[in-house]
């Protein structure tokens, strides 16, 4: 009785503290450069990766077709910037290509991921700080012999489902941030990303059922002296039946073995 107590003690403190699901913000970036076999990851707490993040700029602006320009820029390092929701889901993909030319750095951001790959072409506002960034992160390192490319952005298409832009709800969160706390912001479905957000409540739960035992098994005397009453109360009764029993067979016993008696005296 104590442990089921115990449990449903427990189960209702969880279910009351536990905070309500949702889906959160991004919280880990991958930076990966294929042709130098590298990569590097930082974590939302990090510096370089909010600075990584103002430096590519926000999603969503830019052109949609590919500039005339970037040509040759298309075939110099790629740099893919991966970011990931609870370090799990990828909400929003930077192909950043350096370029020959120090001054230049283009930069294709989709930010619709998973639902879509369609993303806007822009040019680095500060392209000597982003790449004095990637040195830093160690992802610009020499060209590796038959390393694999990375994969060019495709072109822009009409997701199924209806015509337009169809944009996620990740972009859509992460422009209602602005440049403030850019990507910050809910980006994945709550009910596949946000279950676990639970378990503190959960465990918070269990932690106070363990400090609330000793008073919740302390029933009232009364309460226990009722719950035992009802199981040896009828023991009790057939203890006392058969005390009798044994009464009413000593007495015929004493009164079987003086009736000779009284007959040998009589006679």
């Amino acid at each position: 009785m104590r442990g089921i107590l115990s449990l449903a003690v427990a189960v209702a403190l969880g279910l009351f503290l536990a905070p309500a699901a949702h889906a959160g913000g991004p919280t880990s970036v991958l930076i990966v450069s294929p042709e130098s076999e590298q990569t590097a990851a930082r974590y939302h707490s990090d510096a370089d990766y909010s600075t990584l993040l103002v430096l590519l700029g926000e999603p969503n602006q830019g052109q949609k077709e590919r500039p005339p320009s970037l040509d040759a820029a298309m075939r110099s390092r790629q740099i893919t910037v991966t970011w990931m929701v609870h370090d799990m889901d990828p909400w929003r993909l930077d192909r950043v290509f350096t370029s020959d030319d120090a001054t230049t750095v283009w930069i294709h951001t989709a930010a619709g991921l998973p639902h879509t790959f369609n993303g806007y072409w822009h040019r680095a506002q500060r392209p000597a700080e982003l790449r004095a960034l990637l040195t830093k992160l160690e992802v610009m390192g020499p060209v590796v012999e038959h390393a694999a490319t990375g994969v060019a952005p495709q072109e822009w298409t009409t997701p199924p489902g209806g015509p337009g832009e169809a944009t996620a709800p990740a972009a859509e969160g992460a422009r209602e941030e602005g440049s403030g706390r850019t990507g910050l912001s809910a980006s994945a479905d709550p009910t596949a990303t946000g279950w676990w957000w639970a378990l503190p409540g959960l465990t918070i739960g269990a932690a106070l059922a363990l400090l609330i035992r000793p008073w919740a098994t302390r029933l009232p005397a009364a309460v226990t002296a009722s719950w035992r009453s009802h199981e040896d109360g009828p023991r009790q009764e057939l203890r006392d039946v058969a005390g009798g029993a044994d009464d009413l067979a000593g007495e015929a016993g004493r009164d079987g073995r003086a009736e000779p008696g009284r007959r040998a005296g009589g006679a």
